[in-house]
């Protein structure tokens, strides 16, 4: 146990080297702000593998079970499990240790942020301010509402509130209920912008819990607060390219060097440029077919085709204006590494992904992963009506059923929204 351990947390470490901690500072006389911990590295957010203990557990458990009690596979996947051994295991770390990536590039809005958690569901609602809808975001335990300013009427019951200031923010204040299950709210303006946002983070930090057993003010003060950045720098060394009703980013440098259509099925834009490799494919959805943009599927397929079960790798469901797509991040310093963003509209599935090695390319890899993870559809406010749900019909159902679960989550929007 403590051997896996240690090996999962040394490639967790892969990704991100520690910088300075997180220097969240308040004025005179105000109280600090809850859970701010100086010994977490500024850019811990940065890093997309959050596993614990209690993860591990769960997987090996998982493991086990696929290689003892099925002694004959009965479906595809479970024979899979019992032939390449480490894959369950593996994909079950790969499902716990999911975050949640948002980033807001509709009228004045222009952000990027992210939180060590699982997505099971996002919904686009209504605010009550003229500056745009709130996303939220449903995990097990765990909501996170970004957007305007809101909360308001909520304020009224928080335990505690201060303002503070942090690199690149404005007007920053926070507000924290500790009750069950604990809840913080910030509210700011990013640095030269007229534009304020609030961002709510609910979850009750429970140390059985494998996605995130941290509490609320621990992930609000030392993860998202400090991943809170412009999308305005992607500018620096990107552009935006159009294909039909989608758009992503290039490089500025880079050039399409084909197009093609593959297998009578795949339209595909290759880019390339100095130690890069950018493939942009499209192909039409079956509805008849599992949706291929589910976590679950993204991991199993990656690990099942690429097979290098000690390789670090890093997922998030990344939220363009309040639609999901999945992304894989294979990371290798100085070496041979991988990025793939998968996203859907109602008509085409789209995967963009970059093979590139950092130590010839004049891009860094946070440069990459945050130009890859940018998408967009022109017809994303009516994709988003609906509430987009993360995982299968099968459990989507049982999740339904739950009277813990959406009444819940239903009762805390309307709560934050009032």
């Amino acid at each position: 146990m403590l051997r896996k351990s240690i090996v999962m947390m040394a490639l967790a470490a892969a990704f991100t080297m520690n910088v300075s901690a997180v220097q969240i500072e308040v004025p005179k006389w105000q109280p600090p702000v809850p859970g701010a911990d100086a010994s977490i590295p500024a850019n811990a957010y940065e890093n997309y593998s959050h596993i614990n203990e209690k993860a591990i557990q769960e997987a090996e458990i998982f493991s086990d079970k696929v290689q003892k009690n099925v002694e004959t596979p009965k479906i595809a996947i479970e024979k899979v499990f019992k032939e390449k051994t480490g894959l369950a295991q593996a994909v079950k770390l790969g499902e716990f240790s999911e975050s949640t990536v948002i980033l807001l590039h509709e009228g004045k809005h222009n952000i990027r942020l992210s939180v060590p958690n699982i997505s099971l569901r996002g919904d686009t609602v209504d605010s009550k301010s003229s500056d745009g809808p709130l996303f939220v975001v449903r995990g097990y335990t765990s909501i996170l509402m970004v957007g305007p300013p809101h909360a308001k009427e909520f304020s009224k019951h928080m335990h505690n509130e201060g303002v503070y200031t942090y690199p690149g923010l404005e007007n920053a204040s926070w507000q924290i209920l500790k009750a069950k299950t604990h809840m913080m709210y910030t509210e700011f303006t990013p640095k030269n912008t007229n534009t304020t946002y609030g961002i709510t983070y609910l979850g009750g930090g429970d140390v059985k819990e494998p996605y995130q057993d941290k509490i609320a003010e621990v992930v609000m003060s030392n993860y998202i607060i400090p991943s809170i950045e412009p999308l305005s720098g992607l500018d620096n060394y990107s552009h935006v390219k159009h294909w039909g009703n989608f758009s992503y980013r290039i490089p500025k440098e880079a050039k399409l060097v084909s197009e093609a259509l593959e297998d009578n099925k795949y339209e595909v834009r290759t880019y390339e440029d100095v130690g890069v490799k950018i493939r942009v494919l499209r192909f039409r959805i079956d509805p008849n077919i599992v949706d291929k943009s589910l976590a679950k599927k993204q991991i199993f397929s990656f690990l099942n085709k690429y097979g290098d079960l000690e390789a670090p790798t890093q997922y998030a469901t990344v939220w363009n204006n309040g639609l999901p797509g999945f992304l894989i991040d294979r990371y290798k310093p100085n070496g041979e590494s991988y990025l793939r963003h998968f996203i859907k509209d109602s008509e085409y599935y789209y995967s963009y992904r970059i093979d590139y090695d950092e130590s010839k390319s004049p891009y860094k890899h946070k440069q990459l992963r945050d130009m890859v993870e940018y998408a967009g559809f022109d017809n994303a406010e009516s994709l988003r009506k609906e509430p987009q749900w993360r995982i299968s019909d099968s459990h989507k159902k049982k999740l339904d059923a739950d009277p813990s679960f959406n009444p819940w989550y239903i009762k805390w929007i309307e709560i934050l929204t009032q």
